[in-house]
């Protein structure tokens, strides 16, 4: 059974101003919360607190516009009012203001209640809490809630231990274990819970390069680009001006501006994982926005290697260059022209990576086990942004711009041909499971 109600318990001297990684702590809460089926909040604060002013301040942002969202502001005093009128049903959460938690301990507490009468502390148990710390997450039975408001209003909105929580209630600690579950008050907890924050803005899809080497420079400019208040679009615009000039730069033929052009290449691989941590950390991914990144992503990738030719034939007066730049220009074309057929048609996303991860699943599977199909799995990674960028940019930088041109010219008519004999495969098998 799902529960869809939470009670949010705002600080007494009302929201504390310091966000959190570019997002407000009651903001983060209820987003969060959202993610693990929870839609209907009632906050509850001191009766001096202004909850009109906290409403209001939710209702101008257009996230919680377009989330089934439901926030409700009442104080203290009536919130025993809103039990006996029947507005809180069942069990709902009981969550801290400035509370930092992984939507998947909702679940998990959840499935461990031992009872619709009972109630659920969550804990941390650390070597230092004894027989546990309350993490700022507990979730209890209607029954409990006259209780919850007397020992509310007793501390001043300020719950302090599980066992002071609901007095006389019966009580279950639930230890949070794996998942994070913290109230970010102190300047250690603050610091925990941006660690963990900034672990979930990784994806598990990265390749090594990524996960080895880009993540930790992006995710260090997505903090100071927090601070400032960049959204994941600008960031996305940056990429792609970034990306393109690189792709100019290095038609203008010459070593300086060949190195220059990759390293311009390879820096808008690592900030185009700035746009997408940006909006995992805020909640502000869109579907606009995803396509628009895996636009430019392509678009960048297409203009970069075409212009790497452009350079070699100015460097060299040598027209193999154009000739082979055009093999590959006309390759690429049909590889992204054959992935937007196959996406439109299984409903995988335009992503590169996606598809890169379906081949790399699927090369053992029935109808895919030829030594070809294998091959591919194996070096379907090298496909990847951060691959491709971080080679490119190591090569040309040896001087190696022609060995570069003359791999591109050749693994671009086999990975078009390979995509072409795969997506008929595969949708072939889908048709027959269908």
């Amino acid at each position: 059974m799902r529960v869809d109600q939470a009670v949010v318990l705002i600080a007494p001297e009302g929201r504390p101003g310091k966000r959190i990684l570019g997002l407000d702590p009651l903001e983060r809460v209820l987003f969060t919360a959202s993610q693990a089926g929870v839609t209907d909040f009632i906050l509850a604060g001191a009766d001096g607190v202004d909850g009109e002013a906290i409403l209001a301040s939710l209702r101008r942002d257009k996230r919680f516009q377009d989330r089934d969202i439901r926030p409700e502001y009442v104080p203290l005093s009536g919130l025993a009012e809103l039990g006996r009128r029947g507005r809180i049903r069942g069990r709902f959460w009981l969550m801290e203001e400035a509370l930092v938690f992984s939507p998947d301990i909702l679940e998990r507490a959840l499935r461990s209640c031992p009872g619709e009468k009972a109630d659920l502390i969550v804990v941390n148990r650390r070597a230092s809490a004894g027989d546990g710390e309350y993490a700022g997450l507990a979730l209890l039975s209607a029954e409990s809630l006259a209780r919850l408001v007397d020992s509310l209003r007793a501390r001043g909105a300020s719950v302090e231990l599980p066992e002071g929580v609901i007095p006389g209630s019966r009580k279950t600690q639930f230890e949070a274990g794996p998942d994070f579950c913290e109230t970010a008050a102190s300047r250690e907890s603050i610091r925990r819970a941006g660690r963990y924050l900034i672990g979930t803005s990784r994806k598990p899809t990265d390749g090594f390069f990524s996960k080895n080497f880009n993540r930790h420079i992006s995710t260090f400019l997505t903090r100071q680009l927090l601070k400032l208040d960049v959204t994941p679009m600008q960031i996305s615009v940056v990429v792609l001006a970034v990306g393109l000039l690189s792709g100019w730069i290095e038609g203008r033929g010459g070593y300086r501006n060949a190195l220059l052009g990759a390293l311009l290449f390879e820096l808008a691989s690592i900030i185009d994982g700035c746009d997408g941590e940006n909006a995992r950390l805020t909640f502000r991914g869109s579907k606009f926005g995803g396509a628009f990144d895996i636009t430019g992503d392509a678009a960048t990738f297409v203009f970069f290697f075409m212009n790497l030719p452009i350079g070699l034939y100015k460097s060299t007066r040598s027209d193999l260059w154009l000739v082979l730049g055009a093999v590959s220009f006309v390759s690429m074309f049909l590889f992204y022209l054959q992935v937007g057929k196959y996406a439109k048609r299984t409903g995988i996303g335009n992503n590169i990576i996606a598809i890169v991860k379906d081949i790399e699943k699927n090369g053992s599977q029935p109808g895919f086990t030829g030594a070809l199909d294998r091959l591919a799995a194996k070096i379907a990674p090298i496909y990847r942004r951060d691959f491709f960028a971080t080679w490119a940019f190591i090569l040309i930088a040896l001087g190696g711009a022609p060995v570069f041109m003359l791999i591109i010219a050749v693994l671009s008519p086999l990975e078009t041909a390979y995509m072409f004999s795969y997506s008929r495969r595969r949708l072939r098998q889908a048709d027959a499971e269908a």
